[in-house]
């Protein structure tokens, strides 16, 4: 990636290989629903749900729209458009970077005689799985289906390598200091165990992005950024795109597949589970808050709000935990 965002062929697209792209992505623009058998198909990248919102999006559960903040719209676009072009410049590797293109896009030939080039709906596959429920041992069938950013060759090896792609808004410095400390993230590491599931490929890449870059020279000297603030380090630009390789084991497969059985469980049988406290850490992003809201009991309630009060008079207080469950609790009457 480097060695291509720093020669100045990469500042223009080769119009054969940017038409072929284009021609590919609108094979795809249209709708294709799951096979109508009755399953519920999790999607790879919403496979971190809570179990609530997990039964109103598959008990049908129309999600609530509204309006949003606006540079919320601004940050989903943006993402949009930086995983295109970034498969933009990933197709141009071998054209640009000849012999020295590590990774290249795997392709595919379709029965037309079109090549397909692997990433995200050109690779879409839905795998079924049947597989015990952790507690009852009953068995529960269930799909899971998976587009990833894409699927890489790499340097003539015979086992292909998944790609995931993510964008970070949070700033330079926060999104390499919460690296450092913990590696790729969790749901994301969730999300490309799903789809080793479907493609039985187990090993790849994360790629983290920051929306934010490096000051266009070195602000080392300049006493006017602060040192909390400062883009580059020792004569360098702090990265700004980092990769972490990834191997899905055994254990890591079993343990999803587990969760989306006792998860398809509960949407088989059609009850809403009790709201719990950890479930608000995962609020942010969930398009039927409301509707959760309104199903609270009076239990569900009270044990809410005990729990921010203790949250509140602990050294937790104000903490992200605290906040998330202050956050759902909004507009909850005692």
């Amino acid at each position: 990636m480097d060695a291509y965002y720093s020669s100045p062929q990469s500042s223009s697209y080769d119009n054969a290989i940017a038409r072929r792209f284009y021609e590919q992505k609108l094979r795809y623009l249209k709708f294709t629903p799951y096979p109508d058998d009755g399953l519920v198909t999790f999607g790879a990248s919403g496979t971190n749900k809570c179990d609530r919102e997990v039964v109103f999006k598959y008990g049908d559960v129309k999600p609530e729209k509204s309006d949003d903040l606006p540079f919320r719209g601004r940050q989903r676009r943006q993402g949009t458009a930086n995983i295109e072009l970034l498969q933009l410049d990933l197709v141009h590797m071998e054209k640009r970077l000849g012999d020295d293109a590590k990774f290249t896009m795997a392709r595919v030939v379709r029965e037309d005689g079109f090549t397909e080039w692997l990433m995200e709906d050109a690779a879409q596959q839905r795998k079924v799985f049947e597989y015990p429920h952790p507690e009852t041992g009953e068995l529960v069938k269930f799909a899971i289906t998976a587009k990833p950013d894409g699927i890489l060759d790499y340097e003539g090896e015979p086992d292909p390598l998944l790609l995931e792609y993510k964008t970070k808004a949070t700033g330079l410095l926060a999104m390499n200091g919460k690296l450092d400390r913990n590696g790729a993230q969790a749901d994301h590491l969730r999300q490309v165990t799903a789809e080793s599931l479907v493609f039985g490929i187990r090993e790849g890449i994360i790629l983290y992005e920051s929306t934010e870059k490096p000051s266009w020279f070195s602000d080392e000297d300049n006493s006017n950024v602060p040192k909390t603030r400062k883009t580059w380090r020792d004569g360098q630009p702090v990265p700004d795109l980092r990769a972490f390789y990834f191997y899905v084991t055994d254990e890591m497969q079993n343990a999803l597949l587990a969760d989306l059985a006792r998860q398809a469980a509960l949407v088989y049988s059609g009850k809403v589970p009790r709201m719990t406290v950890e479930m608000t850490s995962k609020c942010g992003f969930c398009p039927f808050t409301t509707h959760c809201k309104s199903l609270l009991t009076d239990d569900e309630k009270a044990e809410l709000f005990a729990a921010e009060q203790r949250y509140a008079r602990s050294r937790q207080a104000g903490s992200a935990a605290h906040r998330n469950l202050v956050n759902y609790l909004e507009g909850v009457d005692v």
